[in-house]
């Protein structure tokens, strides 16, 4: 049994221009998700991530789309039933303009929704990074490959499935429903999105399973991957329809827009979700030189008091003299009491213990514990009380008592 089938009836321009309105309107729904998703991560970061910066590229080929869609339907093509109507040269013009611009949307729709894909995998790739497994990192490889393969495969498909090429845009005579409805390109398009679509939902989640976040954790997780099962159910449905509707261009125009939506909205409801709840990649904030690698410093109730260093300072200031001085038998001390305007070893350890780690952090994020090892724990009582310091400087010496400077008179 044949897949093609007799050309539709012609439709007037003003019976499509709801299709019409309908694409533009998802076009600008789409470009509103992919903006906030990129402003959002701006605001966020400062930087857009290397998933970002590739679904901004999904602009340029929305947006062509759209504007041949638009003049597709507005002077028709060469897949209508034109044996009863009679044509001027000027409407056959358009309608080989309109036939030529159905190829080149084709291309841009596929190019849309793979250039999804690819983001998505692309934030996979980073998940798959944080687990340091060389099974994640090709199986990653493999993925990027076959998408590239498949895209080819949709490409060609647009391309090969008529001869001779120009019967694309051929109009009077019927150059064949080969050549009119290309079915070939919407079933090999068709089954690759929907065997891509597969394998990018059964990837993550193993590793989201095997991750040691919370159980209501993985189960939104594991809801928001399982989204991309939309797109699959709209791609299985449009087929059929469309080989049962002659492979009317408006109805496939209409379920393209949708698939589109689709896509773009799931594709980007990771992203966009870890902004609502305030999740995800995010610029280190930091509250005043006692904080700790992006966490709010804290001093302890039981450090000692800060110890005055006046003398210390006028010492330092006159580098040129001569200078005797004590203050060297303590600098150990001083540095200790430094170290405790600091968070403590136990308590920054807690403090990295209880954060939880989230998948869609990415990697370059992850507390590195072995950091924290190094600090001490210093208590009041783990140096005396600390003794005047005597400075002699030229024919004078200065003795430091408490918060006040004795000077005394020079030598003879």
């Amino acid at each position: 049994m044949s897949i093609y089938s007799d050309a539709p009836d012609a439709r007037s321009f003003p019976e499509d221009k709801p299709t019409l309105l309908v694409s533009w309107w998802i076009t600008i729904f789409c470009i509103a998700i992919i903006t906030l998703r990129l402003c959002g991560r701006y605001v966020r970061v400062e930087k857009l991530l290397r998933e970002d910066k590739i679904v901004a590229g999904a602009l340029l080929p929305l947006l062509l789309r759209a504007i041949c869609v638009h003049f597709v339907l507005k002077y028709g093509t060469n897949n209508v039933n034109l044996d009863s109507i009679d044509l001027t040269q000027d409407q056959i013009d358009k309608r080989v303009i309109g036939s030529r611009l159905v190829m080149a949307s084709r291309v841009f729709y596929a190019a849309t929704l793979w250039i999804i894909k690819y983001t998505t995998l692309e934030f996979f790739s980073r998940l798959a990074g944080a687990t340091r497994k060389k099974a994640h990192a090709m199986i990653i490889l493999i993925m990027r490959w076959a998408l590239g393969a498949t895209f080819l495969a949709v490409v060609i498909s647009d391309l090969t499935e008529c001869q001779p090429f120009n019967h694309y845009w051929q109009v009077k005579p019927d150059p064949g429903p080969q050549c009119r409805q290309g079915l070939v390109q919407m079933l090999t398009m068709g089954t690759c999105n929907v065997a891509t679509d597969l394998v990018l939902i059964a990837f993550p989640i193993p590793i989201i399973l095997s991750s040691q976040i919370a159980l209501k954790r993985k189960i939104l997780l594991v809801m928001l991957f399982s989204l991309v099962f939309v797109t699959v159910g709209i791609t299985l449905y449009r087929m059929p329809f469309i080989i049962r509707h002659n492979g009317s261009q408006v109805d496939r125009t209409m379920w393209a827009s949708v698939e589109i939506f689709a896509a773009t909205s799931v594709g980007n409801t990771v992203a966009l979700g870890s902004f609502l709840r305030d999740s995800g990649v995010k610029r280190k904030k930091f509250k005043g030189s006692n904080s700790y690698s992006g966490y709010s410093g804290s001093r302890s109730q039981s450090q000692p008091t800060k110890l005055t260093r006046t003398a210390v300072s006028n010492w330092e200031e006159e580098q040129d003299e001569r200078v005797t001085t004590t203050e060297g038998i303590w600098k150990s001390s001083a540095a200790s009491h430094t170290t405790t305007d600091s968070m403590s070893k136990s308590e920054r350890k807690d403090s990295v213990e209880n954060r939880p780690v989230s998948p869609t952090q990415s990697h370059d994020g992850l507390i590195t514990r072995d950091l924290l090892h190094n600090s001490e724990e210093i208590t009041p009582g783990a140096y005396p009380h600390r003794p005047p310091v005597a400075v002699v400087v030229g024919d004078r010496s200065e003795v430091q008592r408490g918060n006040s400077v004795v000077i005394r008179g020079g030598r003879g």
